[in-house]
């Protein structure tokens, strides 16, 4: 009766897995928009422990990304996604017990950490598993276009989760924002039940993080320093705004590049398993004109328009990047590939938070955006290099042959 439940169409089963993914990027980006608040607010806590509670699931998903994509290799991604979502619903109820039962002590605060270390391991085995399932389904050759898929679930997740978990604090109270944090992943166990597993390879993977490493870091080293300017958009745009005397189109602007985001993906997504080394050029092209643009405005206009731009460009780089990434390893070791590849957007993130502090407090904030751009043409560099390992491996057969 089980399988008489399941989805029949891979694509349509695919697709279910994103919304798995998005479900889980709410809580996400509920516990982003109302544990700062929280810990700020209510505990009275300064800024630096606001950062640490940011820092901890950062860093527990950067160190647990390569557990996740070994556990979706050698046990299959539907069992991962199981456990993913179950140690996100547990670190949304950790909260939930803590808001409702707790007084703001310093038991709170810690409890509020280990959760917060329960949901970056989560994050990892849901991020994975939310790649390599629906490849599993449909095909290695349509990667690039699960990519787009899943980059589209991941930036409507966090923007939803950001938005309610923002509302809930301000009109209902933090208590019911934790409870929809604890109940968003439980929805995804009901896609879980409906979705077919996919084979597993019975024999465990041998291969060692170093070698997976050495064979992704041009893909990956792109990708994260791509992401830098991410890292500024989100942290530093707004407060760029307000400083420049724009305070007033700071929040459009924010939306301006999650627009620009979510239209590449919508028109050149389709794109994403044909096009190679000149679209991924392209698009880095198109994020570093967007920072520039922005580091360099003299009006509101100019730096909405860098913005929206910056959003475009950036948009494609996942999938495209992770092209010859996945294709750097075997098929039976794509959960790997996926991880080690993903864990550099961790990466990107922490060296702009570090990094990007210091060039902020030493030149302003328009400095973040000059250092982003750079970073991008730095990234175009990565790119050439991995799209040339890529072809020079497709090569080798042939001239054996």
């Amino acid at each position: 009766m089980n399988a008489v439940l399941r989805i029949k169409n891979d694509l349509v089963a695919a697709s279910m897995v994103a919304s798995i993914l998005f479900l889980a990027l709410v809580s996400l980006g509920l516990s982003l928009a109302v544990l700062p608040l929280y810990v700020n607010k209510t505990l009275g806590y300064s800024a630096f422990y606001v950062g640490l509670v940011v820092a901890i699931e950062s860093i527990s998903t950067l160190l647990s990304r390569a557990y996740a994509g070994r556990f979706s290799d050698n046990h299959g991604p539907r069992k991962g996604m199981v456990l993913g979502l179950t140690l996100t619903f547990s670190a949304g109820i950790l909260c939930y017990l803590s808001f409702a039962l707790l007084p703001a002590t310093i038991l709170t605060y810690v409890i509020i950490c280990f959760s917060r270390i329960l949901m970056g391991v989560g994050e990892s085995l849901i991020f994975t598993c939310s790649g390599t399932w629906p490849i599993g389904l449909v095909g290695r050759e349509h990667a690039g276009k699960i990519m787009s898929w899943v980059g589209i679930a991941m930036f409507l997740g966090l923007a939803a989760g950001n938005y309610v978990g923002a509302w809930s604090y301000y009109s209902v109270g933090i208590v019911y924002a934790a409870l929809f944090m604890s109940l968003s992943p439980v929805i995804g166990f009901v896609f879980v039940a409906v979705v077919r597993p996919v084979d597993v390879h019975p024999e465990r993977s041998e291969i060692k993080l170093a070698y997976a490493i050495s064979r992704i870091w041009k893909s990956g080293s792109g990708f994260s320093l791509a992401n830098i300017g991410y890292a500024a958009i989100t942290a530093f745009l707004v407060l760029y705004f307000v400083e420049s005397g724009w305070r007033e189109e700071a929040a459009f602007s924010l939306s301006l590049f999650g627009v620009g985001y979510v239209c590449a993906r919508l028109t050149l997504g389709w794109r994403a398993d044909s096009s190679g080394l000149k679209m991924t050029l392209f698009s880095l092209l198109i994020e570093a004109v967007g920072l520039l643009l922005i580091g360099l405005a003299t009006s509101p206009q100019q730096a909405m328009i860098g913005a929206f731009l910056t959003g475009f460009g950036l948009s494609m780089v996942y999938p495209l990047l992770a092209l010859p990434a996945l294709k750097s390893l075997p098929d039976k070791n794509i959960g790997l590939a996926l991880s080690t590849y993903e864990s550099c957007f961790d990466i990107g993130i922490l060296i702009a938070g570090i990094i990007g502090g210091s060039i902020v407090s030493w030149f302003g904030y328009e400095s973040i955006f000059i250092f982003s751009f750079f970073c991008c043409l730095l990234a175009m560099a990565s790119t050439v290099l991995a799209f040339r390992q890529l072809e020079d491996e497709q090569m080798e057969p042939a001239a054996a042959v």
